[in-house]
């Protein structure tokens, strides 16, 4: 492997497919090869450009624009891709590959999230919701969506706050009543909520809950479904601490008659 820049910029120009490839791929292709490398005629060529580490925001801005939409979707998830590459990734036309590359991005800002959330797209509103830079203030927007998993992500989305999360306790959704109950943020009365469910699912998950206090695994203890006592139980052998803090309750509770 080529490792030396002068002989990456002479391969990069090879007549030989394979040898442009290598060089695009090669982990020292400077910012220079990689240009060369994202407006070559194979696609291959510009695929390993996209892909790169050391491409730049520049090289990716043509990328995004590729032909290709694998050129597009590799350039939309690059580690490099700036908020205005991913902009024009959520745009695109032709592939839904590139939006989710670009809806799950580290780099996706509040503001980007927001209009991601309006995306005739269900599953790209999913990713939105469930990203951890959304802000309360998305999520809001999101645990009001038309479509169940999508209002799912945002109840589990630990950015969620108690508010979005009362929200969600009572959403017609089990699945979304079971996320606000699995949530680390959800507050005692929303676990309460929870315990008080007639679904099962809902009520390990309040159960499981790292804030379940012990007068809540003791409900969940005496619950007559097997799975609600069995989380309740994993939850006290998983927190050594929660488990003294139970026993502890147990006995005043005994002790009280």
């Amino acid at each position: 492997m080529a490792n030396n820049v002068s002989q990456l910029l002479k391969d990069i120009r090879s007549d030989d497919p394979d040898v442009r490839v290598a060089a695009a791929k090669n982990p020292n292709a400077t910012t220079e090869v990689l240009m060369v490398a994202v407006k070559d005629k194979d696609p291959y060529v510009r695929l390993a450009a996209a892909e790169h580490p050391n491409a730049t925001p520049e090289i990716l801005m043509i990328a995004i624009k590729d032909k290709g939409c694998g050129i597009r979707s590799a350039a939309a998830g690059n580690p490099n891709a700036t908020p205005e590459i991913l902009m024009i990734a959520l745009k695109d036309k032709e592939d839904e590959q590139v939006w989710y590359a670009a809806a799950q991005h580290p780099n996706a800002t509040p503001e980007f999230l927001k209009i991601a959330l309006k995306h005739k797209d269900r599953d790209v509103r999913c990713l939105a919701a469930c990203h951890s830079n959304a802000t309360p203030e998305i999520l809001n927007i999101a645990i009001k969506d038309e479509f169940w998993d999508v209002r799912g992500e945002a109840a589990l989305n630990p950015n969620a706050t108690p508010e979005i999360l009362m929200i969600a306790i009572k959403d017609k959704s089990c699945y979304v009543r079971r996320n606000a109950a699995l949530n680390p943020s959800a507050t005692l009365e929303i676990i309460m909520i929870a315990l008080k469910e007639e679904d099962k699912d809902i009520r390990s998950a309040a159960a499981g809950n790292p804030k379940a206090t012990p007068e809540i695994l003791m409900t969940a203890l005496k619950d007559e479904d097997n799975s609600v006592r069995r989380a309740a139980r994993s939850r006290l052998k998983a927190d050594p601490i929660m488990a003294l803090q139970y026993a502890a309750y147990k006995a005043a509770k005994k002790k009280a008659g």
